[in-house]
């Protein structure tokens, strides 16, 4: 069963009580997740405004498109980060490959963090220009948004402590500075 399918109980009763369950990549994934779901709500809203623009509409439509894509994603991420903790958590009794599980524990937070911080200005946008009725849930999705940004790129620096290939490291490092540049909040 994948994690997303389970209830919302469920799944945040497995976090509080299972020792060694993934649970911090797999919540930001969620909120990710949740972050696109209000996006789409507030874009699907606004195309119902008939006094809407053209091109507000035709910027909705894309909207919509790209947070149902992105919903999906996330909640597929709910997944591969938990495979990627599993693998690093059983390689702990074993001989195997531990760096590479090491690197995966590092890129699948890695790509939500890019995901996500493309998602940001168009969050912002479509608040911006969506529903003045729902603006709080745009607002919403927009804090979302950043605060799994930034949970997510602790993760990945805390996460990157445990890799020994440096270039790897510091390819990460250049990119998560990147995104501090365009003025995103660490």
């Amino acid at each position: 069963m994948k994690i997303a399918d389970k209830s919302i109980d469920e799944f945040l009763e497995d976090i509080a009580t299972k020792p060694c369950t993934p649970a911090g990549g797999c919540v930001a994934a969620l909120c990710a997740a949740s972050s696109s779901a209000l996006m789409e709500m507030v874009a699907r809203h606004t195309l119902r405004n008939k006094e809407a623009s053209s091109e507000v509409v035709d910027f909705m439509e894309e909207v919509v498109h790209i947070a149902a894509s992105t919903r999906k994603n996330f909640l597929a991420y709910m997944d591969k980060d938990t495979e990627a903790y599993m693998k690093v958590i059983d390689a702990k009794d074993q001989e195997g490959p531990m760096e590479e599980y090491h690197k995966d524990s590092v890129r699948v937070p890695f790509e939500m963090a890019r995901e996500i911080f493309r998602m940001i200005d168009l969050i912002r946008k479509t608040t911006q220009d969506g529903s003045e009725i729902l603006v709080t849930d745009g607002v919403a999705a927009l804090l979302m948004a950043k605060v799994t940004l930034n949970t997510l790129v602790y993760h990945i620096k805390f996460n990157l402590n445990y890799v020994k290939d440096k270039k790897f490291a510091e390819h990460i490092l250049a990119q998560l500075s990147l995104m501090a540049d365009e003025k995103m909040p660490f």
